[in-house]
């Protein structure tokens, strides 16, 4: 089934403010800097600007691992002094008011792009974890360094490049020797990503929200849940932009903030103050389903939204329903939901189409005349059966095979039914070099040859990918992705 926006229908079920017994929802930004790595002043002055000017909730301040001053002085993040990050995050911090948040912005774009690592109590050094090296920090270094909770550590995937196929290096995919190994490493440690960035340096508005990284991180069966943070390079600690992340817990306690960003219970706005809690088969955003509470195959699955905005009280509601399978196509707008006027309580269903699926909402709030409008993305519900998520359609009837010093890469249609590799891709993963195949049909027991090198030519049942060496007779992984960008083979 294609990724779609389900056309709903939409019964309001009361109107008021959004009043739920278990969780209450905060709001804050987990992604800032000062000068203690590249941005300007310094904790206490973000904390303080935070709180008292943005009003937010909670702020993280998460400062570069690998460069100024706390790169040089590392003693700058964790050491006992007044002034150090943890000391101050510590002094700002007062349950039931603001919850002061620290942690680090770990690796390098070029190497792996970013991601923030949160309460941790040291700093993650480069003689510990070189710089890009997420096999060490994932499989080694974040066993032995827990959370201010004495838990594992929060990792946050910072804004995912936007592309039309998967990223050879991102997040550590080229540490691994299996696109299938970097999955598990990561989906262990990883609870969250980037729909919104910024504005960052002080750009004028926030990113372009990554809603189809987001979907195709889901695809390839990652658990993950949207936030959207500022990126502060400035002084404008949450007011440099509406943007929130949306968290839903019991309290405003660092330790319920924490156990709520590591169970997904968060949610991207780019309304300041739009406060939803959505549940699926009566389990809060951020849930994974599984075992006797699944439904059975075909059967609807209840969805429940509430909706509340103190400063908008006639704002007009659309909520479009996302649901897919694990290894599902591109989304496919089929139709838009009926309105909600004003805050209340939204109900719909979706079928569960068996297997591994999740469901996220995504909804657009705009005001009467709908001049101006703003979007907000929740975490999905996991809807999933014992044993491991199926692959995309076809994986088994495809095979690939690598000869490193022939230059050569064999792709073998080992089923019953011809295959367009029209789109199709074929990737270096350690050489981040990327061979996109032309209309091609391959045939039921039928191979082509994609052909590298100076002597590379193109004759019946080849492909040319380039007169350079390709592989350079090194353990260098493949992955074979299909039009969509889901991974159908792969080498190690």
């Amino acid at each position: 089934m294609s990724l779609r926006a389900l056309l709903i229908t939409l019964a309001i079920a009361s109107a008021g403010q959004v009043c739920s017994a278990q969780v209450r929802v905060f709001f804050g930004n987990l992604h800032s800097h000062t000068s203690y790595s590249d941005g300007v002043l310094t904790p206490e002055e973000a904390y303080r600007h935070a709180r008292d000017t943005a009003r937010l909730d909670f702020l993280a301040v998460t400062e570069h691992n690998h460069l100024g001053r706390i790169a040089k002085e590392p003693l700058l993040y964790s050491g006992t002094g007044s002034v150090t990050l943890i000391s101050t995050a510590n002094r700002f911090n007062a349950d039931s008011h603001f919850v002061a948040l620290y942690g680090q912005e770990f690796s390098t774009i070029s190497s792996g792009n970013h991601a923030n690592v949160l309460e941790v109590q040291k700093l993650i050094s480069s003689s510990e974890v070189p710089s890009g090296s997420w096999d060490v920090l994932l499989d080694t270094w974040l066993s032995s360094h827990l959370d201010s909770q004495g838990q594992p550590a929060v990792l946050l995937l910072n804004h995912p490049t936007i592309s039309d196929s998967p990223n050879g290096k991102e997040y550590g995919r080229d540490d691994y020797p299996t696109a299938t190994a970097w999955r598990a490493a990561l989906d262990a440690r990883a609870r969250l990503i980037n729909m919104v960035n910024g504005p960052s340096h002080g750009t004028p508005n926030p990113g372009t929200p990554s809603e189809s990284e987001f979907r195709r991180y889901l695809n390839l069966g990652f658990h993950l849940a949207p936030t959207a943070d500022q990126d502060n390079h400035r002084a404008n600690w949450g007011s440099a932009a509406e943007t929130r992340t949306g968290v839903l817990a019991p309290a405003l306690t660092k330790a319920d903030i924490l156990e709520a960003l590591r169970n997904r219970r968060v949610y991207a706005t780019q309304d300041r103050n739009l406060r939803i809690v959505s549940r699926v088969q009566g389990e809060l955003m951020g849930s994974r389903i599984t075992g006797a509470a699944l439904p059975g195959v075909g059967t609807p699955v209840p969805i429940v939204v509430e909706l509340d905005d103190d400063d908008e009280p006639f704002a007009i509601y659309s909520i479009q329903v996302f649901s897919d399978t694990i290894g599902g196509e591109e989304a496919q707008e089929v139709g838009q939901p009926d309105s909600l006027t004003g805050s209340g309580t939204v109900t719909m269903e979706v079928p569960y189409l068996g297997g591994a699926q999740y469901i996220y909402l995504r909804i657009t709030q705009s005001d009467d005349d709908h001049e101006t409008s703003d979007l907000a993305w929740t975490a999905p519900v996991w809807l999933e059966p014992a044993g491991p998520a199926p692959g995309p359609d076809g994986q088994s009837a495809i095979a690939l095979s690598v000869d490193r010093v022939a230059e050569e890469a064999r792709i073998s249609n080992t089923g019953d039914a011809p295959v367009n590799l029209r789109n199709w891709s074929l990737l270096s993963v350690k050489g981040a070099q990327r061979f996109v195949f032309p209309s091609r049909v391959l045939g039921a027991g039928k191979t082509v040859v994609v052909t590298s090198g100076p002597n590379a030519r193109t004759r019946a049942g080849f492909l040319r990918w380039s007169t350079s060496n390709i592989w350079n007779n090194q353990e260098d992984p493949a992955e074979l992705y299909d039009h969509d960008g889901h991974l159908v083979a792969e080498v190690p």
